[in-house]
């Protein structure tokens, strides 16, 4: 059985370590996301033999990701279906990539299903894009970015000790202006510890105010890749409908110009969500597969 153990943030050299290449855009695997996420969906570790693990509970399901590591694949494929049986639990695969089927396919032949997870594709788009808005296909977003900073004497803040607790607070408020539900709960859990552990995990954010509050926010991190960056949440005052397009606007202009691609994540399949994400005009899809063994 795998000597499965819970995340800190002092492992996060260790699981950067072994992130593959083909997993090196995906949000799911950034530590940032891992760390933040890890009470929500118990995430937990093992390293063996050259090999990391991953094992993660989300949407009620227990499942692996496949393993990360230089040695021999049927090896560490056979230690996690060794530790599934001995826990007496089914076996998933979470996150699988395009590039890993393949070798699933191989060690459990007609045994694997396969699904692919459309809902949780994330969407990738150049930054120069986001940052400029140029041309017809982004007409509009240009509208709503221009008419909030001519209605609004805004201010750009990025992210830091002296602003972090009350950004923390506006995203606090903004989780209980809706209808509670237990997925923004988690939610909630997941953004706080984000935020009290913001440098410790390499984070970067920024926030806006209007008349001195903050109306919107957007945090993030580096991918692996070192020309990706992450936006794993953005909030916006629901009295500030333009405010998400400025966001997400002058944080691309403002905060990332040193890299090439900016990853909004995915849309869960939210019917609105999705639209507005392909609204963007997305470069390319992180495209991500459940495989189970039946």
């Amino acid at each position: 059985m795998l000597d499965l153990q819970h995340l800190k943030t002092e492992h996060k050299y260790l699981i950067e370590k072994y992130i593959p290449r083909e997993c090196a855009q995906m949000c799911d695997f950034s530590f940032g996301n891992l760390y933040s996420w890890s009470a929500a969906e118990h995430t937990e570790f093992a390293e063996k033999d050259g090999f990391l693990y991953l094992r993660s509970t989300f949407n009620g399901v227990t499942s692996y990701a496949f393993p990360w590591g230089e040695g021999d694949i049927n090896i560490a494929l056979r230690e996690i279906q060794i530790d599934a049986t001995e826990r007496e639990a089914d076996l998933s695969f979470y996150c699988v990539s395009e590039g890993q089927l393949p070798l699933l396919k191989a060690f459990f032949g007609s045994a694997l299903s396969v699904k692919e997870q459309r809902d949780y594709f994330d969407y990738v788009y150049l930054r120069e894009n986001l940052a400029t808005l140029k041309g017809r296909k982004f007409h509009s977003k240009k509208n709503h970015v221009n008419s909030f900073c001519k209605k609004y004497n805004y201010i750009y803040e990025e992210l830091s000790e002296s602003n972090l607790a009350q950004c923390l607070e506006f995203s606090h408020s903004w989780h209980m202006m809706g209808e509670s539900t237990q997925r923004l709960e988690a939610e909630r859990q997941v953004i706080d510890k984000a935020f009290r552990n913001f440098y410790k995990l390499g984070l970067k954010g920024a926030l806006l105010r209007v008349e001195g509050k903050i109306v919107a926010y957007a945090l993030g991190e580096e991918m692996y890749d070192g020309e990706t960056f992450c936006v794993h949440f953005e909030k916006a005052s629901p009295e500030y409908p333009q405010a998400y397009a400025a966001i997400n606007k002058l944080f691309a202009e403002k905060s990332l110009g040193d890299y090439k691609y900016i990853n909004r994540e995915d849309d869960a399949g939210v019917e609105g969500l999705r639209k507005a994400k392909l609204s963007y005009q997305p470069e390319f899809f992180v495209k991500k597969y459940y495989a189970k063994i039946i």
